[in-house]
């Protein structure tokens, strides 16, 4: 999918801003401040609903106004005549309600939004899939069973919703009720085994994809891994874990084992990732799995995701960020990256087509 248009009322100092974007790249340029990265969080907003920067809804709605607005045309990347572009639409209120438009009507899934335009954020807080805790690494995996397996969404609400009364039954003070707990047992175990199963397939797929980009942008011959933990031992069943755990899950009050608990181990010849990576090689690293992503949504549903790379420089000298320019080249989907400076961009994508645009306060153009 590609981002024909973008409008933005009323975040941060983006007053008003009506944007027709390159389908390939787009780079905005300007100094610290002058609302860049509120750019990039506008689309953020238009596909998730909610900001990478703000966890409130006021703190991105510009200073004295109560709504903020961002609404944009969707398109294929590889338009025909038969499909109309998608119009889409997102109100944030000061009060933190939310009102979604798709294709002309009231939207009430925020899910729906999500799949209309596949968005791949690269920021610094892209760096938490490797360095930060595993619900990090969990998010980056879900992100692709929700794009690419179609019951995943229905069955993780189902298996969530039997976590939390599983927990809330667990929670309850003095002598929490046997048969409450256990009620959930079935559903909870059911559902997770089926997420523990879609994931691993998942991660079958993307691993090869991962391993290409990567080796590609790291210019490494070595073994580089992804090592899926479920989340319980793995000679059990989940059933068998709940039950073995048993004693362990009173005490704590939680459900200790299960899916939720599950993560990622990102190794380089049976290494951390981590503990052998530069700054500049961990970006490129977190870039080739978002990269490998997309690769997986490609191969699997015929749909192009949007990039959107806050500060594309940073980290990178000039032969890291060419490569990647030319990894992000070859996936043919749209990119929007931001930049301080717009002349170094504009000569690594020299022939490619390009847009660029100038931003200072507020102002894009």
């Amino acid at each position: 999918m590609q981002l024909n248009s973008l409008s933005i009322s009323c975040l941060r100092n983006l007053r008003a801003v009506d944007l027709d974007l390159n389908p390939q790249f787009n780079i905005f340029w300007g100094e610290n401040g002058g609302g860049k990265t509120s750019l990039l969080e506008a689309i953020h907003v238009l596909t998730t609903g909610r900001s990478f920067r703000a966890h409130q809804p006021r703190q991105m709605i510009t200073f004295g106004e109560n709504i903020c607005t961002i609404a944009g045309v969707v398109s294929p990347r590889e338009t025909t005549d038969t499909v109309s572009p998608i119009r889409m639409g997102v109100e944030r209120h000061q009060s933190g309600s939310i009102k979604m438009r798709l294709a002309g009507e009231d939207c009430q899934s925020i899910a729906l939004l999500a799949k209309t335009l596949p968005i791949q954020l690269i920021n610094s807080d892209s760096y938490d899939i490797l360095e930060a805790s595993p619900q990090y690494r969990r998010k980056f995996l879900d992100w692709a069973m929700f794009h690419v397996e179609h019951s995943f969404y229905s069955i993780w609400q189902r298996f969530k919703r039997a976590l939390q009364q599983r927990n809330a039954a667990l929670k309850v003070s003095k002598t929490p009720s046997v048969e409450s707990i256990r009620a959930w047992n079935k559903e909870f175990t059911e559902m997770g085994e089926i997420i523990d199963f879609q994931r691993k397939a998942v991660l079958a797929e993307l691993a090869p994809l991962f391993s290409e980009i990567v080796g590609e942008l790291l210019g490494v011959n070595k073994k580089i891994t992804l090592q899926y933990q479920p989340g319980w031992n793995a000679q059990y069943s989940l059933r068998e874990a709940l039950d073995r755990y048993w004693d362990r899950d009173l005490a704590w009050g939680c459900t200790t084992f299960g899916p939720q608990r599950a993560d990622l181990e990102f190794m380089i010849e049976g290494v951390p990732a981590k503990n052998l990576l530069s700054r500049g090689q961990s970006k490129l690293y977190i870039c080739a799995l978002l990269m490998a992503r997309a690769s997986l949504l490609y191969k699997r549903e015929g749909r192009r995701c949007v990039f959107l790379i806050d500060d594309l420089n940073s980290e990178l000298d000039e032969k890291a960020s060419k490569l990647l320019v030319e990894a992000l080249s070859s996936l043919g989907g749209q990119v929007l990256i931001t930049s301080i400076e717009g002349a170094p961009l504009a000569k690594l994508l020299k022939d490619r087509s390009v847009a660029m645009y100038s931003v200072k306060g507020g102002c894009i153009g």
